[in-house]
């Protein structure tokens, strides 16, 4: 077990002097050398957490991720793979923090299947990480390196054309798990017995 403070921001006008603001406890945590915990749905709607790990990481061992989906009153939805899943996923890999993260899901939604939001979510985040890893960050370092901001700036745009959903079918295959539309039928089969057992 390990000890994490997490900062929340509700109600706009007063987040800037809440109490467990995110600067507030930024500070404690690495006073105290516990974990910060950040939750996707506790910043400002133009923020980003994937902008704020590797600040975080100089100064902490470990970091504790919440990953939901924000809806801002009640922020614990579905993990979709968005743009926010995708940078998030690309800093833990590029700045070598996967080893140092804690990656909580979160999966309520009360309009749709607990097990379906627990397997959509979970399978998101697999594949954000995936599409991360499958990145050639070697050849951005090197154009990084040298200064060559329009390599790395087309590199960057060409990368995102990459095959991911074949490995992707390949990883669900070698593990016996359905791939594309066929989650569907698995799912539905999956309620149907357990809904048996009630």
């Amino acid at each position: 077990m390990h000890d994490a403070v997490k900062s929340k921001l509700f109600r706009i006008g007063v987040e800037a002097c809440t109490v467990g603001s995110y600067e507030f406890y930024l500070g404690y945590a690495i006073r105290k050398g516990m974990l910060l915990c950040l939750d996707m749905g506790h910043f400002h709607p133009t923020e980003n957490i994937a902008d704020k790990l590797s600040a975080a990481a100089l100064s902490l061992d470990e970091i504790l991720l919440h990953v939901s989906r924000p809806m801002r009153w009640d922020s614990d939805h579905v993990i979709l793979r968005n743009d926010d899943i995708l940078t998030m996923a690309h800093e833990l890999v590029s700045a070598d923090l996967l080893g140092r993260t804690h990656i909580g899901l979160d999966f309520f939604d009360a309009t749709i299947s607990r097990t379906a939001a627990w397997v959509i979510g979970t399978r998101n985040m697999q594949k954000a990480l995936l599409r991360a890893l499958l990145t050639p960050l070697d050849r951005l370092r090197q154009a990084e390196t040298a200064l060559d901001f329009t390599a790395r700036l087309t590199m960057t745009e060409e990368f995102k054309d990459l095959p991911f959903g074949d490995i992707w079918s390949e990883f669900c295959c070698r593990s016996d798990r359905p791939t594309g539309l066929g989650l569907i039928r698995e799912l539905d089969s999956y309620q149907a017995r357990v809904a048996d057992r009630g």
